[in-house]
């Protein structure tokens, strides 16, 4: 359905406390439009939009419809049959899925679409705080709170250039095609959409595809990002205004396969195709861009955040942006409330919430994490599973990547509003794991609190992470006071 942008209209947003539904209000309070949402926990985030004038109800009952011009609606409401529903029907008032806003609004803007199963939030906001620092403006979308523009993931800039999260977990990322592209990374995850990883990654050789105008920017060190460029060596068509960037880092540029790669990718592509060659460093990156060699070092730990800046730099570049103005903004990077989000110190011990959910994303926070741990310090896990659907496809992997943390606690399922899978639990990951340190929580932060604590010691850091409500752990072991 077609979505017209006339500020001054009202529009219902459900589930409003969701990150991207959260963003999007932000975005449409900016522009003019009276917002209001419907969730049913107050949380953080439903406090900051009502500060901001959303009006937002905890059940769908109290909602005046008649005063609503539109509904926006996400993948994850599936209520279809709740009276409100019928009701809006009954009315004629238009409802449209959150992607077709989100689309509608960065069609009216040149834009920046970036994507990926892991790493997407922060490289977004990385170009985001770039434009910012260069003054250009922009229209953001993050499917995360950042400091960058008072603590909130959306923002209406009045220029002409915009950036945004794009998520591919149900197709609707190739509604639209931003100017410039950028995949961080293709891995496993969105199954009981996708139904097979083949499926996945052609989605994203669509994303990307070369018939389409535009700058492609990837990881080409990713083996899911390698399928698609080695399908797009394929390709016949290629519009005259595709470009590929393409990273790799330096100590795979002799492996045979990813040589072969960027061969077919020379001999296909020609000048369409660049490649930028990178080393990674203690403290920073190091890569040739421009025939210059360049030096690029950011505020938090972790090889991915360094790649998924060097991509920022590219896509800031391709925008007006020199290298080295982009590199000196990254050096003061803000970050991503719950990306590492450091959510205090307490006795010594570091508490940490993370968004991660998918094993790749454990692993690397936990091996991110573990480098900064000093003075026989250990990284204490508390780790809630998201969806029951995850947890079953993903099981295995789950555990070997939670293998790698010192103390593991594992919370009940986070179900995310999905339904009970029988014989799938916090247990169905146990029975995989290596490791022996392990302790089953009961899932209420009041309850677990103690057992929590007497687990930790000086110099331990804390790390919560999932992408429920994990955090809450955290805040509840930094306030509490022992008896």
């Amino acid at each position: 359905m077609k979505f017209s942008i006339l500020p001054g209209e009202t529009g219902l947003l459900l589930g409003i406390g969701g990150s991207g539904m959260s963003s999007l209000a932000h975005i449409l309070m900016d522009m003019g439009y009276t917002v209001y949402g419907y969730d049913k926990k107050e949380s953080e985030v439903t406090i900051h939009l009502a500060e901001r004038g959303a009006i937002i109800y905890p059940d769908l009952d109290s909602i005046d419809i008649k005063k609503i011009n539109f509904v926006v609606f996400s993948s994850a409401i599936n209520d279809k049959n709740h009276e409100l529903f019928q009701e809006v029907s009954k009315l004629s008032i238009p409802m449209y899925h959150r992607s077709n806003v989100l689309h509608k609004i960065f069609s009216l803007k040149k834009s920046i679409s970036v994507a990926g199963s892991h790493g997407k939030t922060s490289t977004t906001a990385m170009i985001a705080q770039i434009l910012l620092e260069e003054e250009y403006d922009p229209t953001v979308m993050l499917g995360g709170d950042t400091s960058l523009f008072g603590k909130k993931g959306g923002k209406f800039g009045n220029e002409e250039w915009g950036v945004y999260e794009s998520d591919e977990s149900d197709g609707t990322f190739l509604q639209h095609k931003a100017e410039i592209r950028i995949i961080t990374n293709v891995d496993n995850d969105h199954l009981d959409f996708y139904h097979s990883l083949d499926k996945l990654q052609h989605a994203f050789l669509q994303y990307i595809s070369p018939t389409l105008a535009g700058v492609a920017i990837v990881q080409g060190q990713d083996s899911g990002i390698k399928f698609v460029l080695n399908h797009i060596t394929s390709e016949n068509n290629f519009d005259p205004n595709f470009k590929l960037y393409a990273i790799f880092p330096k100590s795979e540029i002799s492996n045979t396969e990813t040589a072969k790669l960027i061969q077919s990718l020379t001999n296909k592509l020609a000048d369409k195709f660049q490649m930028i060659i990178y080393s990674i460093e203690e403290g920073g990156c190091r890569f040739q861009f421009l025939e210059k060699e360049f030096y690029l070092s950011l505020p938090f730990s972790g090889s991915h955040y360094l790649t998924n800046a060097l991509c920022a730099v590219l896509g800031s570049n391709v925008v007006g942006v020199s290298p080295e103005n982009s590199i000196k903004t990254l050096s003061r990077y803000v970050g991503v409330k719950r990306r590492q989000e450091v959510l205090g110190i307490k006795n010594q011990v570091k508490v940490i919430d993370d968004y991660g959910h998918h094993p790749t994303e454990i692993k690397t926070v936990i091996n991110s994490l573990k480098q900064e741990l000093v003075d026989g310090g250990t990284l204490i896990v508390l780790f809630q599973p998201h969806r029951y659907s995850r947890t079953s496809i993903l099981q295995k992997e789950l555990a070997a990547a939670l293998d790698f943390a010192d103390y593991l606690f594992l919370l009940p399922i986070y179900t995310a509003g999905e339904n009970l899978i029988p014989g799938i639990s916090a247990e169905t990951i146990a029975k995989h794991l290596k490791l022996k340190n392990v302790k089953l929580l009961k899932g209420e932060p009041s309850l677990d609190i103690e057992v929590i604590e007497n687990q930790t010691k000086s110099g331990d850091i804390l790390l919560c992470i999932g992408a429920g409500n994990v955090r809450d752990w955290g805040i509840v072991f930094l306030n509490h006071t022992k008896t």
